[in-house]
């Protein structure tokens, strides 16, 4: 009897057991696996790897890679070469980093050289030509060293009034020659050069290291980009009656390719002038009143138009005071970015915008 009871108890306790295993198996049965609750939450964007502007040893006119490093915070030098039909053609116009251009009087232009540091400068450059007074404004906008042959009263007084580190072929006449191989008046044969320059800055003991405030003067993007108001095939600047451009946009090497008048605009050795860059600023100007026809371009402010890559954009562009560094922004006042490489920055006057036309 003790045993059946003993067995009876057995068998109540075996079937108890049961039940509760068997209830913990369909009680987890109607619950979520533990690990989809930790695997459904949504995945993270990741975050850009690359900055968006180039950095580090890049040549501070062009973006361009492989900048020796001793160079970085040199002081950039611009040379001014005038652009007279018998100037033509010049020296050293396919080398700089970057070329400006503006009107000097009677509706001819000249150019200014910008080449980031004066080792960069070529073998030959000219024919060069006397300075106006907006150009040294322009130079002290980037702490520069400037190159020129004479100068205007007003171009004059401007480089003493600010004491602007510049070699003169009026008076430095050894940094300077003449090329007796072309058959015009002598004004128009000038021509320095590199070894010239860096060795005329170094006699004249020249501060050759940028102010903190002048280092990387322009944004570079990382890769090239598409600007966003428009396509644009061909620009047509229009400085005047005399001296107009035709940019033309080449897709296979993604230059802009220039002609004078209608006409390849070539150096020396017959390379054609081109650039990846090309800044048109609209700058209002007026008459200086005296008997040469001297003019003075308003380098304060303006609005203007940014050419990169087949496209282009609408752009505002600021100098401010004397010594400040001319800056150019977008639609929303941001600062603008260029694509690597040469640019050209021509300054039109505000009256000929309407000569000026993309397609």
């Amino acid at each position: 009897m003790a045993k059946l009871r003993k067995n009876r108890l057995f068998k109540v306790l075996s079937l108890a057991l049961t039940l509760v295993i068997l209830t913990g198996i369909f009680a987890g049965c109607g619950k979520e696996p533990e690990e989809e609750t930790t695997t459904t939450t949504p995945p993270t964007t990741q975050a850009p790897t690359t900055e968006p502007y180039l950095t580090g040893n890049i040549n501070p006119l062009t973006g361009e890679g492989n900048y020796p490093e001793e160079f970085l915070k040199n002081r950039p030098v611009l040379i001014s070469v005038e652009n007279h039909k018998d100037a033509r053609p010049q020296w050293g116009i396919t080398d700089a980093d970057i070329v400006w251009e503006m009107e000097a009087e009677g509706g001819i232009t000249r150019m200014l050289l910008m080449f980031a540091d004066a080792s960069r400068i070529p073998e030959q450059v000219g024919p060069t030509r006397s300075a106006r007074h907006y150009f040294v404004e322009l130079v002290e906008g980037f702490d520069a060293i400037f190159v020129h042959f004479g100068g205007s009263p007003q171009a004059y007084n401007a480089l003493d009034n600010h004491g602007t580190d510049h070699i003169d072929g009026m008076s430095d006449s050894g940094t300077f020659a003449r090329d007796t191989s072309r058959n015009v008046s002598s004004e128009h044969r000038a021509y320095t050069t590199g070894e010239k320059v860096m060795k005329a800055i170094e006699n004249k003991d020249f501060r050759t290291t940028l102010e903190d405030e002048y280092v990387n003067p322009f944004k570079f993007n990382a890769s090239p980009v598409k600007l966003e108001d428009g396509t644009c095939n061909q620009m047509v600047v229009a400085f005047s009656s005399y001296a107009t451009y035709t940019y033309t946009y080449s897709e296979e090497d993604n230059l802009y390719y220039s002609s004078l008048n209608g006409n390849r605009f070539n150096d020396s050795d017959g390379n054609q002038q081109n650039f990846t860059n090309l800044l048109i600023c609209y700058a209002d100007k007026s008459s200086l009143g005296d008997k040469k026809g001297r003019i003075s371009l308003d380098l304060s402010e303006g609005n203007g138009v940014y050419v990169s890559n087949g496209t282009y954009q609408e752009i505002t562009w600021k100098k401010g005071d004397y010594s400040d560094m001319m800056k150019f922004y977008d639609a929303d006042g941001k600062e603008i970015s260029l694509n690597t490489g040469r640019t050209y920055i021509g300054i039109v006057a505000s009256s000929q915008e309407s000569a000026c036309t993309i397609s």
